[in-house]
């Protein structure tokens, strides 16, 4: 079954968050949240792939190697568009009918909630 959880800053409880990306030299991704209202640290989290509001430019980065047609590619995009904008709209909709009580390292961790 899937968790939901939206992020909340650990000192002020906000729930606005600003991301501060890097790429470091040996090809790790992190992001580091920081909260928008008080500018604490929240979390960090390592990518293991980055998919943006523009996910035909993601899939063309995923893919870096030579494709058999237009055709095909366009094909591959459309659905991964699909597919991202399906999941976005489920956590949605997930997060207002069973948010969980848990924090995200719990969740992460598979400590139950008691």
């Amino acid at each position: 079954m899937e968790k939901v959880k939206r992020e909340r800053c650990p000192v002020c409880g906000g729930l606005k968050m600003v991301n501060n990306f890097v790429k470091y030299e040996d090809g790790t991704i992190r992001v580091y949240v920081e909260c928008a209202h008080c500018g604490s640290f929240v979390a960090r989290y390592t990518l293991q792939r980055y998919t943006s509001n523009k996910p035909y430019e993601s899939l063309l980065h995923f893919f870096r190697k030579p494709v058999d047609s237009g055709r095909s590619v366009l094909k591959n995009i459309e659905a991964f568009t699909e597919e991202i904008e399906k999941e976005f709209k489920e956590v949605k909709e997930w997060i207002k009918e069973k948010e969980e009580n848990q924090k995200i390292e719990e969740i992460i961790c598979g400590i139950e909630d008691n």
